[in-house]
C-alpha cells in the first residue's frame, strides 16, 4: 500500500472524498491543483500543491515520493478546445510518463462518455457534432495513451463511473431539484420507462480507492447496483421531497429536437442526463469486474443518492440563500430550463 497518493484537480467535489477515503486508510495525501486551495483543504491539512498538470516540472515535483496517483484533472465541455485537448490528452500522457518512471500506480479517472458514439456536425464535414462531442474524443484519446502505457509496464487502471451525486454536487440536477422544491411540475424526457444508472460519491470514492491498492489492470466500470427506470427513480425523489410537485412528460421527438438545437447552435450542451433521457433508451453499465476483483459493493442507490443530493440542495438555500455548488449552472442547462417552462406549468 502506496505511503503517499497525489490526486490530481483533486479540488473539487470527488478530490474532497477521495481525500476523505484514502486518508480513512492510513495514508498521506498530495493534491495538485491549478486553482486556490479550497477551505476543506485548510481544515484537512492535506498537503497542496498549486500548479499547472501541463507543465512536467510541476508534475515531477508532484511525484516526489508518491507511491500512487489519481489522476482526476480534466477539462470540462465549458473550456476552450485548445485546454480540452492540451488537458485531457497530452496532461494525461505528461502524468502517464511520470507514474511509470517512479513505478507508481496509475488510476485514470475516465468518464462512460467515451462509450458513447461519436457523432459529426451535419453541415461542417467531419468535425464534431458539439462541445460535448469535442470533450468526448479527447476523453477517449486519454484512455488510448493510458492503455499504451500498460503495454510499457505501467500498472494503470482506467475508471468509467457513471454520472455521481450526493451532498456538495447538483450541476445538471438543479433544473429537477428547484421545480421539485417550488412544488412545480418536473419534466420527463420521453416516457421515462428507460433506465438510467447513477453513482453515489461516496460510492464511487470507496471505488477509486481500491483500485488503487489493487495491481488489476484495464477498466473498471462504477454504477449503482439498485435502480429503476426513469420515471420510477424522479417518482421517488418527488415523494420523497413531499413539496406537492409532480412528474409531467414531454415527447421524446420535441426532447430531441431542443437539444439538438442547443448543440448546433454551439451552446454549451446539456448534461448526458439529458440526452440519454431523451433518446428513451437504458444507460446501464456492468459493475460485476469491480464486485469481483476488488470486493467492491455499492451501498447507495439511485433514488438514495438523489434524495441525499436534494436534502443538501435544500439545506444549502435554507442556510445561505444559495445552492453551495461545486459545479455552477451551465447556460445550455439554463436554456432548457426557459425552454421547458414554455410547455410545462
Amino acid at each position: 500500500m502506496p505511503g503517499l497518493v497525489l490526486i490530481t484537480g483533486g479540488a473539487g467535489f470527488l478530490g474532497s472524498h477521495l481525500v476523505e477515503v484514502v486518508r480513512a486508510r492510513g495514508e498521506r495525501v498530495r493534491i495538485l491543483d491549478c486553482i486556490e486551495p479550497p477551505a476543506w483543504c485548510a481544515a484537512t491539512g492535506v498537503e497542496y500543491l498549486r500548479g499547472d498538470v501541463r507543465e512536467p516540472a510541476v508534475i515531477q515535483e508532484a511525484m516526489q515520493g508518491a507511491g500512487a496517483v489519481i489522476h482526476a484533472a480534466f477539462a470540462s465541455p465549458r473550456q476552450p478546445r485548445e485546454l480540452m485537448r492540451d488537458v485531457n490528452v497530452e496532461a494525461t500522457r505528461l502524468v502517464c510518463e511520470a507514474a511509470l518512471k517512479r513505478g507508481a500506480r496509475f488510476v485514470l479517472i475516465s468518464s462512460t462518455i467515451v462509450m458513447r458514439p461519436a457523432r459529426t456536425h451535419p453541415f461542417l464535414g467531419n468535425s464534431p457534432l458539439s462541445r460535448l462531442d469535442l470533450y468526448r474524443s479527447t476523453r477517449a484519446e486519454a484512455e488510448e495513451s493510458a492503455s499504451r502505457f500498460i503495454d510499457r509496464g505501467l500498472s494503470c487502471a482506467i475508471v468509467r463511473p457513471k454520472t455521481f451525486l450526493g451532498p456538495g454536487r447538483v450541476s445538471a440536477f438543479t433544473i429537477l431539484f428547484e421545480r421539485i422544491r417550488r412544488g412545480m411540475a418536473v419534466p420527463v424526457l420521453g416516457s421515462g420507462a428507460n433506465r438510467y444508472q447513477l453513482l453515489h460519491i461516496r460510492d464511487m470514492a470507496e471505488g477509486i480507492a481500491l483500485l488503487q491498492d489493487s495491481a488489476a489492470q484495464g477498466i473498471f466500470h462504477f454504477g449503482a447496483r439498485q435502480f429503476g427506470t426513469v420515471r420510477e427513480d424522479l417518482q421517488a425523489l418527488v415523494n420523497h421531497a413531499g413539496s406537492g410537485a409532480r412528474l409531467s412528460f414531454l415527447p421524446a421527438g420535441l426532447s430531441r429536437l431542443v437539444l439538438r438545437a442547443i448543440e448546433l447552435a454551439g451552446m454549451t450542451p446539456a448534461a448526458e442526463w439529458h440526452h440519454m433521457s431523451a433518446a428513451g433508451r437504458d444507460a446501464v453499465v456492468d459493475i460485476s469486474r469491480a464486485e469481483k476483483e476488488l470486493g467492491w459493493s455499492a451501498r447507495w442507490s439511485n433514488s438514495e443518492a438523489l434524495g441525499q443530493a436534494y436534502d443538501w440542495y435544500t439545506e444549502s438555500l435554507n442556510q445561505t440563500g444559495v445552492a453551495q455548488a461545486l459545479h455552477p449552472l451551465p447556460f445550455g442547462h439554463r436554456l432548457l430550463d426557459g425552454i421547458l417552462r414554455v410547455f410545462i406549468r
